[in-house]
């Protein structure tokens, strides 16, 4: 018994290394929506009709700062890196919004209206995307503290942890455009639930390439294998 388990172990951790995201090289970027200080709108339209301009948006990198953006504030996602046309500083941030739901009720369906700038907009010379990669994937998720005043690690994690309320791939073809994601049940209820403001945070991922699926499966199928050879020999 106690060798099926590290059979397994071996197996569960190949295949857990294969689904990793690939790390992006030094310097350069991985991000969306950046150079939207003081342009664009972060919206939430509910029903369809009610349409709710975000309170505060800004950003929270992962050594715990936060831009505290305010009504117009920075919502960059990801990594603006230093030997691009970003010129940031190679930290990662994840986003977050605030929305302000008072006199607000029985909300049966939630859209998040966000905009990418152009190329050359607000001084992003490759528009508000530019990654590695052709596409990322944009999850936004609950948020349990309170990014308008919170700082640290503590807050950088809970923007990109918890309850998912939507995920959706972002490219190059976005910048210029609105870009609107469609919540799930999940903030639907959480919009319904009385509370005064609505938070969302975001974090961006790379899209796991076919190949990293392919080495999933060959992990998973090693795990299958290795356990039926063991219980054979037994």
């Amino acid at each position: 018994m106690i060798a099926n388990n590290k059979l397994i172990r071996t197996a569960v951790c190949i295949a857990g290394l294969a689904a990793l995201p690939s790390v992006a090289s030094a310097g350069l970027s991985d991000h969306s929506f950046a150079w939207t200080h003081g342009i664009g709108s972060a919206q939430l339209v509910l029903n369809g009709s009610t349409t709710l301009t975000a309170t505060n948006r800004g950003w929270v990198d992962e050594f715990g700062n936060n831009n505290f953006g305010g009504a117009l504030g920075n919502y960059i996602v990801g990594t603006c890196g230093s030997s691009d046309s970003c010129s940031g500083s190679d930290t990662y941030a994840n986003n977050y919004f605030a929305f302000d739901l008072h006199g607000i009720t029985g909300a049966t369906s939630a859209v998040l209206n966000l905009y990418q700038p152009a190329v050359g907009e607000n001084g992003g010379a490759d528009g508000g995307f530019l990654s590695q990669s052709a596409a990322l994937v944009y999850t936004l998720f609950d948020v349990s503290g309170n990014p308008l005043t919170d700082s640290g690690l503590g807050i950088f994690g809970d923007l990109a942890s918890g309850v998912s309320y939507a995920s959706i791939a972002i490219g190059s073809s976005s910048n210029g455009n609105i870009v609107s994601i469609p919540l799930n049940a999940a903030a639907v209820s959480a919009i319904n639930g009385g509370t005064d403001t609505f938070f969302i945070g975001g974090t961006i991922s790379p899209v796991p390439e076919p190949a990293t699926y392919g080495m999933l499966l060959a992990g998973l199928g090693l795990l299958g294998f290795m356990v039926r050879r063991r219980n054979q020999a037994v």
